[in-house]
């Protein structure tokens, strides 16, 4: 067998060349995966932060789109890349906390196949209504479908997707029944709205605003719990007549497991970095979205955070998806 002073060595070794990665990190470009469609909010943060990342460490970061099946397609390709940190995704609460809740044959499992790099912001949507819907805000919607339950519909860029289970939270807090109808993707979702094909849509506000102010949809509240400081005049759900409702969502970098844990770091530290920029707090406030910069263990606990919350709504509403 080795003796202690040739696997201590050994180990000596190992953390040298380790060192000697994350020194020499990146010396190619590192290909950023989005499990969402182009155009779509994850896109957008994806697109901003692979330019600052970009210019913290000196290679270009790529950002590759490999939407569907609720992210899992995109998910499941950084899962199985190689660990060496020229792979990375940006995930969020559907990806990496709420897929293994609704899927019984999911191909990955985040907490084993992924590394946690860092958390990049917390989201706020809004509830906003077609053009022509009989009511005018929040408390009108309760209303309108307390008098034909299961008739007003919302959409969602997915079955089980966050969406999906904010729909499930609107129906428990305003005790009230919907129907769910699902599309592919947030631009998709907002054509149906717009084209008064649906009821209801949680949409980024940036786009709920500009075609609020041409007459294309109605803004109902904020997700939040609190009103945001970027739209002060809209309210919250909450405060008109969903009880407690908070529906927010995250994003955050991950890698394949087993990257080097000296790679993962200097990552967190340039994306730290370019949360802190001004190109990013533009990016931020256009998105309703508050940068959380952190070190890598709290990416870990948000992700924890979330299965709790929302397996809660997954299982009262018996949420299932065929795979």
């Amino acid at each position: 067998m080795p003796s202690l002073l040739s696997r201590l060595a050994a180990s000596v070794a190992a953390l040298a060349a380790t060192s000697a990665i994350a020194a020499g990190y990146p010396d190619k470009p590192v290909r950023v995966i989005v499990p969402y469609v182009a155009g779509s909010p994850a896109d957008m943060v994806a697109r901003k932060l692979g330019e600052g990342l970009a210019q913290q460490l000196g290679q270009s970061f790529i950002v590759e789109n490999k939407a569907g099946a609720n992210g899992m397609i995109g998910s499941e390709f950084v899962a199985r890349a190689a660990p060496d940190g020229y792979t990375i995704m940006l995930g969020n609460m559907d990806t990496h906390a709420l897929n293994p809740l609704l899927y019984r044959h999911i191909r990955y499992e985040p907490a084993r196949d992924f590394a946690p790099v860092a958390q990049v912001g917390t989201l706020t949507a809004m509830l906003i209504a077609r053009p022509d819907a009989p009511f005018q805000d929040a408390r009108g919607l309760i209303q309108a479908a307390a008098r034909a339950p299961g008739k007003l519909t919302y959409g969602s860029w997915g079955l089980g997707s966050v969406a999906h289970l904010w729909g499930g939270l609107l129906e428990e807090s305003g005790r009230i029944q919907l129907m769910h109808v699902p599309y592919q993707g947030t631009p998709a979702a907002m054509n149906a709205l717009m084209g008064s094909q649906i009821d209801l849509l949680f949409g980024p506000p940036t786009l709920a605003l500009a075609n609020a102010k041409n007459g294309r949809l109605k803004i109902l509240g904020v997700t939040s719990a609190t009103r945001q400081p970027q739209y002060p005049d809209v309210p919250t759900l909450a405060e008109q007549g969903f009880a407690g409702y908070d529906g927010t969502t995250w994003f955050g970098v991950f890698a394949p497991a087993k990257v080097p844990g000296d790679v993962l770091d200097r990552l967190n530290q340039a994306i730290n970095r370019t949360l802190d920029s001004p190109a990013m707090a533009d990016t931020a406030a256009t998105l309703a979205m508050t940068v959380t910069p952190g070190d890598r263990r709290q990416l870990e606990r948000t992700m924890a955070a979330s299965r709790e919350k929302w397996g809660r709504i997954i299982a009262d509403k018996k949420i299932q998806l065929n795979d």
